[in-house]
Protein backbone atom coordinates (compact mmCIF):
# COMPACT_ATOMS: atom_id res chain seq x y z
CA UNK A 1 0.00 0.00 0.00
CA UNK A 2 1.32 3.77 -0.96
CA UNK A 3 2.16 6.14 1.38
CA UNK A 4 1.51 9.01 -0.46
CA UNK A 5 -1.26 10.01 -2.62
CA UNK A 6 -1.74 13.00 -4.74
CA UNK A 7 -3.38 15.93 -2.51
CA UNK A 8 -4.24 17.88 -6.09
CA UNK A 9 -7.24 15.40 -6.86
CA UNK A 10 -8.72 16.89 -4.24
CA UNK A 11 -10.49 19.99 -3.33
CA UNK A 12 -10.44 19.54 0.92
CA UNK A 13 -8.84 17.45 3.58
CA UNK A 14 -11.57 15.79 6.67
CA UNK A 15 -9.14 14.93 9.38
CA UNK A 16 -10.12 12.62 12.27
CA UNK A 17 -8.75 13.78 16.03
CA UNK A 18 -8.26 11.17 18.63
CA UNK A 19 -5.18 8.87 16.94
CA UNK A 20 -5.15 10.66 13.71
CA UNK A 21 -3.98 14.43 14.86
CA UNK A 22 -3.78 13.86 18.47
CA UNK A 23 -2.47 11.10 20.24
CA UNK A 24 -4.87 10.29 22.99
CA UNK A 25 -5.26 6.27 23.87
CA UNK A 26 -3.70 7.39 27.42
CA UNK A 27 -5.95 10.04 28.12
CA UNK A 28 -8.70 8.06 27.26
CA UNK A 29 -7.70 5.10 28.93
CA UNK A 30 -7.14 7.21 32.00
CA UNK A 31 -10.69 8.27 31.84
CA UNK A 32 -11.98 5.28 31.25
CA UNK A 33 -10.75 2.80 33.56
CA UNK A 34 -12.73 4.05 36.58
CA UNK A 35 -15.68 3.47 34.93
CA UNK A 36 -14.91 0.13 33.61
CA UNK A 37 -14.24 -0.58 37.40
CA UNK A 38 -17.07 0.49 38.64
CA UNK A 39 -19.25 -1.37 36.26
CA UNK A 40 -16.80 -4.34 36.67
CA UNK A 41 -15.66 -4.06 33.13
CA UNK A 42 -12.69 -5.41 30.82
CA UNK A 43 -11.08 -1.76 30.19
CA UNK A 44 -9.07 -3.21 26.72
CA UNK A 45 -12.04 -4.61 25.51
CA UNK A 46 -13.84 -1.57 26.33
CA UNK A 47 -11.54 0.33 24.53
CA UNK A 48 -11.17 -1.79 21.73
CA UNK A 49 -14.66 -1.58 21.14
CA UNK A 50 -15.16 2.43 21.46
CA UNK A 51 -12.63 3.27 19.17
CA UNK A 52 -13.25 6.24 16.94
CA UNK A 53 -17.08 6.16 18.14
CA UNK A 54 -18.89 8.67 20.42
CA UNK A 55 -19.17 7.70 24.22
CA UNK A 56 -23.15 7.74 23.77
CA UNK A 57 -22.51 4.96 21.13
CA UNK A 58 -20.68 2.43 22.29
CA UNK A 59 -21.68 2.35 26.06
CA UNK A 60 -24.93 1.14 26.04
CA UNK A 61 -23.64 -1.98 24.86
CA UNK A 62 -22.46 -2.27 28.52
CA UNK A 63 -24.72 -0.24 30.46
CA UNK A 64 -27.82 -0.04 28.34
CA UNK A 65 -30.11 0.16 32.12
CA UNK A 66 -28.27 3.59 33.18
CA UNK A 67 -28.69 6.97 32.00
CA UNK A 68 -26.59 7.16 29.00
CA UNK A 69 -27.02 10.73 28.34
CA UNK A 70 -25.54 11.19 31.77
CA UNK A 71 -22.50 8.19 31.91
CA UNK A 72 -21.70 9.69 28.74
CA UNK A 73 -21.47 13.34 29.89
CA UNK A 74 -19.35 11.90 33.22
CA UNK A 75 -17.21 10.27 30.40
CA UNK A 76 -16.34 13.32 28.75
CA UNK A 77 -15.86 15.57 31.76
CA UNK A 78 -13.23 12.63 32.95
CA UNK A 79 -11.59 13.33 30.03
CA UNK A 80 -11.17 17.14 30.75
CA UNK A 81 -8.74 15.91 33.68
CA UNK A 82 -6.59 13.90 31.60
CA UNK A 83 -5.60 16.18 28.42
CA UNK A 84 -1.87 16.93 29.71
CA UNK A 85 -1.36 12.94 28.84
CA UNK A 86 -2.33 13.79 24.91
CA UNK A 87 0.21 14.81 22.74
CA UNK A 88 0.29 15.23 18.55
CA UNK A 89 1.04 12.45 16.18
CA UNK A 90 4.02 13.13 14.53
CA UNK A 91 4.24 15.43 11.76
CA UNK A 92 1.00 16.48 12.03
CA UNK A 93 1.40 19.86 12.90
CA UNK A 94 3.62 20.41 10.08
CA UNK A 95 1.21 18.82 7.66
CA UNK A 96 -1.72 21.12 8.65
CA UNK A 97 0.49 24.26 7.72
CA UNK A 98 0.90 22.67 4.57
CA UNK A 99 -2.17 22.57 3.79
CA UNK A 100 -2.18 26.37 4.24
CA UNK A 101 0.27 26.91 2.20
CA UNK A 102 -1.28 25.49 -0.83
CA UNK A 103 -4.80 26.69 0.59
CA UNK A 104 -6.43 23.42 0.68
CA UNK A 105 -9.38 23.62 3.14
CA UNK A 106 -9.67 21.04 5.77
CA UNK A 107 -11.90 20.32 8.50
CA UNK A 108 -12.42 17.90 11.92
CA UNK A 109 -14.93 15.25 11.83
CA UNK A 110 -14.47 13.44 15.91
CA UNK A 111 -16.46 11.66 18.06
CA UNK A 112 -14.90 13.95 20.58
CA UNK A 113 -17.09 16.55 22.33
CA UNK A 114 -16.54 20.07 20.87
CA UNK A 115 -14.84 20.81 24.02
CA UNK A 116 -12.24 18.07 24.16
CA UNK A 117 -11.63 18.50 20.63
CA UNK A 118 -10.47 22.39 21.01
CA UNK A 119 -8.51 21.64 24.12
CA UNK A 120 -6.83 18.53 22.61
CA UNK A 121 -5.96 20.93 19.78
CA UNK A 122 -4.63 23.68 22.15
CA UNK A 123 -2.68 21.35 24.19
CA UNK A 124 -1.19 19.64 21.43
CA UNK A 125 -0.31 22.99 19.52
CA UNK A 126 -2.16 22.24 16.57
CA UNK A 127 -4.40 25.10 14.90
CA UNK A 128 -8.20 24.98 15.49
CA UNK A 129 -10.37 24.52 12.44
CA UNK A 130 -13.01 27.25 11.06
CA UNK A 131 -15.28 24.32 11.29
CA UNK A 132 -15.77 21.28 13.18
CA UNK A 133 -17.89 18.48 13.36
CA UNK A 134 -17.88 17.00 16.73
CA UNK A 135 -20.37 14.51 18.76
CA UNK A 136 -22.90 16.84 19.27
CA UNK A 137 -23.37 17.89 15.91
CA UNK A 138 -25.02 14.69 14.42
CA UNK A 139 -27.96 12.43 14.65
CA UNK A 140 -25.39 9.47 14.23
CA UNK A 141 -21.80 8.96 14.89
CA UNK A 142 -19.54 6.81 13.06
CA UNK A 143 -19.25 4.29 11.73
CA UNK A 144 -22.19 6.16 10.11
CA UNK A 145 -21.32 8.65 7.26
CA UNK A 146 -23.22 11.64 8.78
CA UNK A 147 -20.23 13.20 10.42
CA UNK A 148 -18.38 13.06 6.87
CA UNK A 149 -21.24 14.35 4.85
CA UNK A 150 -21.86 16.87 7.47
CA UNK A 151 -17.80 17.67 7.11
CA UNK A 152 -17.96 18.13 3.59
CA UNK A 153 -21.09 20.22 3.91
CA UNK A 154 -19.18 22.78 6.01
CA UNK A 155 -16.60 22.51 3.11
CA UNK A 156 -18.73 23.60 0.87
CA UNK A 157 -17.84 20.19 -1.22
CA UNK A 158 -19.27 16.81 -2.49
CA UNK A 159 -17.69 13.78 -0.57
CA UNK A 160 -15.79 12.63 -3.30
CA UNK A 161 -14.27 15.41 -3.12
CA UNK A 162 -12.49 15.17 0.01
CA UNK A 163 -9.55 13.20 1.54
CA UNK A 164 -10.24 11.93 4.75
CA UNK A 165 -7.60 10.62 7.27
CA UNK A 166 -8.47 8.02 10.06
CA UNK A 167 -7.48 6.21 12.14
CA UNK A 168 -9.98 3.83 13.26
CA UNK A 169 -12.30 0.89 11.77
CA UNK A 170 -15.44 2.89 12.59
CA UNK A 171 -14.14 6.13 10.96
CA UNK A 172 -12.90 4.54 8.00
CA UNK A 173 -16.00 2.36 7.34
CA UNK A 174 -18.31 5.93 7.71
CA UNK A 175 -15.76 7.80 5.56
CA UNK A 176 -15.93 5.55 2.48
CA UNK A 177 -19.99 4.86 3.17
CA UNK A 178 -19.76 8.65 2.80
CA UNK A 179 -17.98 8.34 -0.86
CA UNK A 180 -14.51 10.02 0.38
CA UNK A 181 -11.28 8.35 -0.20
CA UNK A 182 -9.35 7.41 2.77
CA UNK A 183 -5.52 7.50 4.53
CA UNK A 184 -5.33 5.34 7.12
CA UNK A 185 -3.48 6.50 10.18
CA UNK A 186 -1.47 4.09 12.43
CA UNK A 187 -2.13 0.08 12.51
CA UNK A 188 -5.67 -0.30 14.38
CA UNK A 189 -7.32 0.06 10.71
CA UNK A 190 -6.61 -3.47 8.68
CA UNK A 191 -9.96 -3.10 6.28
CA UNK A 192 -9.11 -3.32 2.32
CA UNK A 193 -11.12 -1.17 0.18
CA UNK A 194 -10.25 0.20 -3.21
CA UNK A 195 -10.59 3.91 -2.06
CA UNK A 196 -8.27 3.60 0.37
CA UNK A 197 -5.68 4.93 -1.19
CA UNK A 198 -2.56 5.30 1.67
CA UNK A 199 -1.59 4.14 4.99
CA UNK A 200 1.12 5.88 7.25
CA UNK A 201 1.84 5.50 10.33
CA UNK A 202 2.36 9.11 10.81
CA UNK A 203 3.10 12.26 8.91
CA UNK A 204 6.64 12.44 8.82
CA UNK A 205 7.47 10.04 5.60
CA UNK A 206 4.55 12.12 4.07
CA UNK A 207 6.26 16.03 4.94
CA UNK A 208 9.45 14.51 3.71
CA UNK A 209 7.74 13.46 0.18
CA UNK A 210 6.00 17.07 0.49
CA UNK A 211 9.72 18.89 0.82
CA UNK A 212 11.75 16.99 -1.71
CA UNK A 213 8.56 17.59 -4.14
CA UNK A 214 9.19 21.36 -3.64
CA UNK A 215 12.89 21.45 -3.40
CA UNK A 216 12.74 19.61 -6.55
CA UNK A 217 10.59 22.27 -8.25
CA UNK A 218 12.04 25.19 -6.85
CA UNK A 219 15.81 23.64 -8.32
Amino acid sequence: MKQFCDLTAYCGVIFDMDGTLVDSDKAIAKAVEPWCQMHNLDLDMVLKTGRGIRFKDFITQFVPHLDIHNEAKNLERAEETFVNCVSEVAGASRFIHYLSEIKLPWVLATSADKQNAITRMQTCQLPIPAEMVTAQDVCKGKPDPEPFMLAAEKLGLQTHQCLVFEDSEAGVTGALEAGCDVVVVGGFCQLTHPRIVARIADYTSWNTTIEEAVKTCKG
